[in-house]
């Protein structure tokens, strides 16, 4: 060791130097961190972040369940009324009396909606608490209505979906006219809607068909809205049989 002052070799062990008396200041050995200890540290660090991952993981993977449990609500409350027309369907021909006791459905012989029982033709109906309205005037969301001849069996069975026509009366804006011209006889429903791509407006089941209505509305060449009521007619297997479209006018809204 040297001192700085005087230069004086002094041993290593020196505090004071023996030549000028000038202290001898030491620097501090720098402590090594041990190596298990700084394992730990950064182990600390990953558990944590980890943690941290997985609670963030599992907020999110709580929220996809829980906006995937509202859309199957939802998905299962509007299918209801299809759900009901399908299994009053099955008591075509037989009488209302049987289709009551059987299925357990609860049908009524008036609407709580003055527009239904003003603008449709039944004998019984089941209809979604719920309400729209179409141009002001209040619809149930859905209605499933029956129609009876005269010995009280069931002829016709139609679900009708209201929402359909919410946001304009005339029913789905379509970028054309839609034609099934191309569309073979006995082809599969699946392959015909995806020429059609509209939610369907009712659907009426009867003794040997089941025929799929849609209302939907395009501009013409002027810029004027055109409404169509489009019919689609299958078998009971759901087999395309033969379809109408025709221009619907005020008159007839």
């Amino acid at each position: 060791m040297v001192c700085k002052k005087c230069k004086e070799v002094l041993p290593d062990d020196a505090e004071v130097c023996t030549c000028c008396g000038a202290k001898i200041k030491r620097k501090k050995p720098k402590e090594k961190k041990d190596r298990s200890a700084f394992d730990d540290d950064r182990q600390r660090a990953k558990s944590s972040l980890s943690s941290k991952i997985k609670i963030i993981v599992t907020v999110a993977l709580a929220a996809v369940a829980v906006a995937i449990v509202i859309a199957l609500v939802v998905s299962l409350v509007s299918d209801d009324g299809k759900k009901t027309a399908e299994v009053l369907s099955e008591y075509i021909g037989q009488s209302m009396l049987d289709a009551r006791n059987d299925s357990d459905i609860k049908v009524f012989d008036e609407s709580k909606f003055s527009a239904v029982n003003n603008a449709m033709k039944f004998n019984y109906l089941i209809e979604d608490d719920d309400s729209v309205k179409v141009d002001g005037i209040k619809f149930p969301k859905w209605v499933v209505t029956v129609c009876l001849n005269d010995s009280d069996e069931i002829v016709t069975v139609t679900y009708t979906d209201f929402t359909t026509c919410k946001k304009n009366h005339k029913g789905q804006k379509a970028d054309k006219v839609i034609n099934l011209d191309n569309v073979m006889k006995n082809e599969k429903y699946k392959n015909v809607e995806k020429e059609i791509d509209l939610d369907v407006y009712s659907i009426k089941y009867e003794n040997a068909f089941i025929t799929y209505t849609y209302k939907y509305y395009y501009e013409d060449e002027a810029g004027n809205e055109q409404a169509v009521r489009l019919t689609v007619t299958y078998n009971v297997n759901m087999e395309y049989q033969y379809y109408s479209s025709a221009l619907v006018y005020p008159d007839d809204i």
